[in-house]
């Protein structure tokens, strides 16, 4: 061969040289636009998966922090709950006693009548013996005689007079 020949086959390598340096470059900037696209995306896979995992705990957080401010609010309620019923057996204790009481004084108040009537009867028929006997009739003391009379066998003893 000759020398241009030479020189022509020299550039057709170098343009074919050239050319598979700039093909394997583009298949290179492909290959790396490629892995850079492929990490992208797993990045942003591994954000979202991350997004993800974050939203889950923060609804897990928020459904502990619900169930235990309802709980919070049913002990609140039930303490409420047990505090008025406490009070209102409280109430209702006292008031039963009150009740019993007021019997009780009621029923006093009913003897102390009675007995007040009683004696007024008696001293009603001691006006009218010491009008028969013309002088005071007196019963006897708790302490002044030898033997204890009832005011039936004392009465029965001065009408006997």
């Amino acid at each position: 061969m000759s020398k241009p020949d030479d020189v022509a086959k020299e550039v057709i390598d170098q343009a074919a040289a050239d050319k598979a340096a700039a093909d394997k470059a583009v298949a290179d900037k492909a290959a790396s636009d490629q892995a850079g696209t492929d990490k992208a995306a797993a990045d942003k896979a591994t954000a979202d998966q991350a997004a993800d995992d974050k939203a889950a705990a923060d609804k897990v957080a928020a459904d502990k922090a619900a169930t235990d401010q309802a709980a919070a609010d049913k002990a609140a309620a039930d303490k409420v709950a047990a505090d008025k019923a406490a009070a209102d057996k409280v109430v209702a204790d006292l008031t039963a006693e009150r009740d019993t009481l007021k019997t009780e004084r009621d029923t006093i108040k009913t003897e102390r009548d009675t007995l007040k009537t009683e004696r007024d009867a008696l001293k009603a028929e001691v006006d009218r013996l010491e009008k028969l006997t013309g002088k005071a009739a007196k019963p006897p003391t708790a302490g002044g005689g030898d033997k204890k009379l009832t005011a039936d066998e004392w009465l029965a003893e001065q009408l006997k007079k």
